[in-house]
């Protein structure tokens, strides 16, 4: 008899609830953005002198726990040898490779795209929506990345 109440009870609490929230205000909650991320040499450690430069669009679902990222490049010194998200460092700070961008253009300018899913181990929410991851493109010229933008999502 208990267990009958309960569950009337919850079934008319959700009536009244739920239909206050709004789908899309659960989503906009649960999303941080960052757009045209500046890429620069300036940002590598140590800083380099480039006239290349890029941008980064990204944005990371909470719900889904997935970060969806796109870079655009132009004037690398040769063509791009390899890409990657580093973690966890602030902006003026190094660390270490996460995650290689399998198939990045090998080119002196172009864009790339991808997902990353934060799985609470290796690669942590609360890091990336501290600001502490970044991505970074290298060239022959330059192996320790010619140009890096660091990752600065807000919540929308």
């Amino acid at each position: 008899m208990k267990f009958r109440k309960l569950t009337a009870l919850s079934f008319f609490a959700a009536l009244f609830i739920f239909p206050a929230c709004d789908a899309d205000d659960i989503f906009n909650e649960n999303l941080y953005l960052g757009n045209s991320l500046p890429m620069s040499g300036a940002q590598e450690v140590p800083a380099v002198a480039t006239s290349a430069t890029g941008t980064i669009n990204a944005s990371y679902n909470k719900l889904s726990r997935i970060l969806t990222y796109s870079v655009a490049f132009s004037g690398l010194s040769g063509n791009a040898a390899a890409a990657h998200i580093h973690g966890t460092a602030e902006a003026g700070y190094n660390a270490n490779v996460l995650q290689g961008f399998s198939g990045f253009p090998a080119a002196t300018s172009g864009s790339y795209s991808g997902t990353l899913y934060f799985d609470g181990v290796k690669l942590l929410e609360e890091h990336l929506l501290a600001g502490r991851y970044y991505i970074n493109i290298h060239t022959p010229a330059r192996p320790g990345g010619e140009i890096r933008g660091q990752l600065i999502l807000t919540r929308q």
